[in-house]
């Protein structure tokens, strides 16, 4: 555990609280570049931010990054979600009352998770603050002092920029590559015939197809035709497509990643043994609680684990993310996400949270973990009343 910090269990019961108020923001901050896979494209951030005010004026921070593609969401559904369930949110007195909200409507959250995870991280950062302790105490989960590597991402780029983040990367010391595929046959050699990608052992690189497909055959055709360079590829094909998922497993030595195909603990009934990995992205999972119960039942089927990350997330996602390693105790095969000021032009942390130039983050030396709740000073400044 960090210094100055407490393995003690937080009892919930000690105080109440009532609920002031919900505010929405949004913020549209520019990329330092544009980051393309198959799915979309973006220049900027498109986050749902909300800061929740409860009991003496105190303010809690939460963010979702909706994504249409992944969930069905979108800024303005999550603001509906919010504005059709304000008076029993408003009912939430405690950690327990919180939790409770989250089983009583478990269906409601599982066609909103993006909108529900960034209430339910408002609220946590908020009940941290008023007790002054970090929301890991709020969930009895032990903090570590260990030191996660982030994993490099490489988007559908023109290959000259491609080329030199690919660089940069391997002179920084990354560990873990992560390799957006566009479906251009002749684009996607090259990437895994680079001498940047060929460096790096094939344990240490994955891709990511986004959905790309619609078939079992077309996948595998595509993929025999690719160097054999990577341990595993995420999402081959369409979201959900449990069977043809199943019979693609069968079919290719590579381990399959869920992605938009696993957003709820329901979604995992499908899956058994190590050949699956559960991309763990807090925001497409409904918050903090419902990630560790996908964690949970994931272990229960012998399923491993990724801690993911929308592109576009501010050092708000980033902290929820790292609750979530120290909840598995840093066990998970890869962490994407802590790109910060890497990625954004701007971040709401007046010190962000990112990883180094290594793409490590330690943990013993991470100061906002041993803050009151997820310990990060938002600037409002930046925001976007929405």
């Amino acid at each position: 555990m960090s210094e100055g910090l407490s393995s003690a269990r937080y009892d919930s019961n000690l105080e109440l609280f009532r609920i002031l108020n919900f505010e929405i923001f949004s913020f549209p901050v520019p990329f330092r570049r544009v980051f393309r896979h198959s799915s979309a494209s973006r220049q900027q951030a498109e986050n749902f931010i909300v800061r929740a005010t409860v009991n003496q004026q105190i303010t809690g921070w939460g963010e979702s990054c909706p994504r249409e593609y992944v969930t069905g969401e979108t800024i303005a559904t999550c603001r509906q979600f919010l504005k059709d369930n304000l008076e029993s949110l408003y009912g939430i007195e405690n950690i327990d009352s919180l939790r409770s909200w989250i089983d009583n409507h478990e269906q409601l959250i599982d066609k909103n998770p993006s909108a529900f995870c960034a209430i339910e991280l408002a609220l946590l950062d908020a009940f941290g603050k008023e007790h002054s302790v970090p929301i890991e105490t709020l969930l009895g989960i032990d903090q570590l002092r260990e030191t996660t590597n982030y994993s490099a991402v490489l988007g559908d780029s023109p290959y000259l920029v491609y080329w030199l983040l690919a660089q940069r990367y391997r002179v920084r010391g990354f560990r873990n590559v992560k390799i957006k595929l566009s479906g251009n046959l002749n684009s996607d050699r090259r990437k895994l015939q680079m001498k940047q990608t060929k460096r790096l052992h094939k344990r240490t690189i994955r891709l990511d197809a986004n959905n790309l497909w619609n078939s079992v055959d077309d996948c595998m055709k595509y993929l025999q035709l690719l160097p054999n360079a990577y341990w595993a590829i995420e999402e081959p094909l369409q979201p959900k497509d449990f069977t043809g998922l199943t019979n693609l497993a069968e079919r290719i030595e590579a381990n399959i990643i869920l992605d938009e195909s696993v957003t709820r603990t329901n979604d995992l009934t499908h899956y058994d043994g190590d050949k699956w990995v559960v991309n763990l992205r807090v925001s497409k999972l409904g918050g903090i609680h419902r990630a560790i119960q996908v964690a949970q039942v994931a272990k229960t089927r012998g399923l491993n684990t990724i801690v993911g990350a929308h592109v576009g997330e501010t050092s708000i996602l980033t902290r929820a993310g790292i609750v979530l390693i120290q909840y598995l105790k840093n066990s998970q095969l890869a962490t994407e996400g802590a790109f910060g000021t890497h990625l954004l032009t701007e971040d709401l942390a007046t010190k962000p949270l990112q990883f180094a130039r290594d793409g490590q983050l330690r943990l013993s030396q991470t100061s906002c973990l041993g803050q009151p709740g997820l310990g990060l000073k938002v600037r409002p400044d930046l925001l976007k009343p929405d």
